[in-house]
């Protein structure tokens, strides 16, 4: 009994000393805290950008500017010039990307385009197993996504057939090209 009123009273005494050190420190950065010369007032907030309109018009991307020149609204008032209904033409020839220089480079998109029709075909078989499962309101929705992407997978096949033509013109004009060499001797 002697040794737990020994640790008890060690105890009582080990707080009372930690309260009694802590309580002046604290005491004395309060009073630090009021005596805090005028001197070092808060900053001033800086001053807050206003936009207006002419500095709004210079926040364009590179991306808007590509739209611009695309579709020849080099003002960007796309509001003026096409009705917000409309749909953008769609493009008659074939994109840049898929102009292949050689038939190594047409062997590479075709073969990058049958991956794409694969993989869409395979989502639009995805989409018809949904529209059987669909609750009837969602199945209008999942009808009108289905014709969507009917149509992009024809204009991939479009885009795949477009690139099989540019490889047989390719091998055409490398035929022409190695054949016209090979009558042509040498003058050294």
């Amino acid at each position: 009994m002697k040794i737990v009123n020994g640790i008890l009273f060690s105890l009582i005494l080990a707080l009372g000393l930690a309260v009694g050190l802590c309580a002046p420190a604290s005491a004395q950065t309060d009073s630090q805290k009021k005596r805090r010369p005028a001197k070092q007032a808060k900053p001033a907030p800086k001053p807050r950008k206003v936009w207006t309109d002419d500095e709004i018009g210079s926040l364009r991307s590179p991306a808007d500017i590509y739209v611009d020149a695309k579709y020849g609204q080099a003002d960007g008032t796309a509001a003026t010039k096409q009705p917000v209904s409309a749909k953008p033409a769609p493009h008659v020839a074939s994109p840049a990307l898929s102009n292949p220089k050689t038939v190594g480079d047409a062997d590479k998109m075709i073969a990058w385009e049958k991956r794409d029709v694969d993989a869409q075909t395979e989502y639009v078989e995805r989409v018809k197993t949904q529209i059987e499962e669909a609750p009837q309101e969602d199945k209008e929705r999942l009808k009108k996504v289905l014709q969507e992407r009917i149509q992009i997978l024809a204009d991939t096949r479009s885009e795949m057939d477009t690139l099989v033509a540019q490889k047989r013109e390719l091998q055409k004009k490398t035929a022409a090209n190695s054949g016209s060499a090979a009558a042509q001797p040498s003058s050294q």
